[in-house]
């Protein structure tokens, strides 16, 4: 009897283990006139979390050869594990650099009862930060390649109510990307009438635990995955990869999310 109960309390650990670190890697191939081929790949919401059942994070990216890596925000939980977290992206292999914007985990720490960084420490994080990523925190960004112009930029919602949108700073360009960490950013999207092919957000993890295929708790009116919106053309709502307060994930694997844009 006991060697059941042991046998069922290790097949259920393994159970959540492997759904908590088993990191899919999920394909949208997209199709925009113009714009030449490349390999984006998004990540976001790694909460410290670096290494996973099926590999270590740098090497998960870099089998897919990706031109530009995308990062929105929650880093880490805390901040000793910051340098470890970089260290780790360092080792990412992108063409064209990796871009990040801040979420809520880079202006505060803790797992229920969060404290904010002060002004020291936040100034001291964004210096390690720009050692690694081109950090956009209400900027733009333009990458000129192969004859295509790809204009980022990157809304801070790290704060509610800190994000700025580009004005007129919007140029041409054969591809725009916008970046948040919340989806939120949607209502600013909407309300001020912006336009892009792409928005990257995370931020929900997807609810970390799904029933029916159902997000539960305080994001399931957010979609998870793509969705096609009339504003930025695909709306994207990442699963992200770690965890925060409750420190399972179940029917959510962690995600990268790999776009193949105008590939065959």
């Amino acid at each position: 009897m006991m060697t059941t109960i042991v046998l069922c309390i290790l097949m259920g650990m393994i159970f959540f283990a492997y759904h908590t670190t088993y990191v899919k890697a999920t394909t949208v191939k997209l199709k925009l006139p113009g714009v030449s081929p490349l390999t984006l790949i998004h990540l976001t919401d790694l909460h410290g979390r670096t290494r996973f059942w099926n590999g270590e994070l740098h090497k998960l990216v870099n089998a897919y050869d990706p031109d530009i890596v995308i990062v929105t925000g929650d880093l880490i939980q805390h901040s000793g594990q910051l340098t470890r977290v970089l260290n780790e992206l360092a080792k990412i292999k992108s063409e064209d650099g990796i871009y990040f914007v801040p979420g809520n985990y880079e202006r505060e720490a803790g797992r229920f009862r969060k404290k904010a960084y002060s002004a020291a420490v936040s100034h001291s994080q964004k210096e390690a930060w720009q050692q690694v990523l081109t950090v956009l925190e209400n900027e733009s960004t333009v990458i000129e390649k192969d004859g295509s112009r790809i204009w980022i930029h990157g809304f801070d919602n790290s704060i509610y109510g800190n994000e700025r949108h580009p004005g007129q700073e919007i140029q041409q360009a054969n591809l725009t990307i916008f970046l948040a960490h919340s989806p939120n950013i949607i209502s600013l999207i909407h309300n001020e009438g912006l336009k892009a092919d792409l928005l990257l957000t995370g931020h929900t993890h997807g609810g970390q635990v799904r029933l029916f295929n159902r997000t539960v708790g305080a994001y399931k009116h957010f979609h998870v995955g793509q969705k096609e919106d009339q504003s930025v053309g695909v709306f994207s709502i990442s699963r992200g990869l770690g965890t925060s307060r409750l420190l399972i994930r179940l029917n959510c694997f962690p995600e990268i999310t790999v776009y193949a844009i105008n590939q065959s």
